[in-house]
């Protein structure tokens, strides 16, 4: 099971085994292994951050066809499109 962490820096890292995510963690990083997971991660955080999420991978050779954006329209979107790409 993959699992991911968003760094303070707001990028979001895979690790092909949870146990690996952990050593993110010491360095202020959060994880998850779910949509649901990343929902209540992200639950207090403003849409806001969820757009600099996207656009941090946004453009990144792996992900080359997501475009940067301004805004989401809600969280909702926001968390699929993200938990999508990932």
């Amino acid at each position: 099971m993959t699992a991911f962490a968003i760094s303070t820096f707001n990028n979001i890292a895979p690790f092909v085994r949870p146990e690996a995510a952990q050593d993110t963690l010491t360095f202020g990083a959060t994880a998850f292994i779910s949509q649901k997971d990343l929902m209540k991660l992200t639950a207090g955080r403003s849409t806001g951050r969820l757009v600099e999420f996207w656009n941090r991978f946004s453009g990144v050779a792996l992900f080359g066809g997501l475009k940067p954006v301004k805004k989401f329209t809600d969280r909702k979107t926001a968390l699929g499109r993200i938990w999508h790409a990932v």
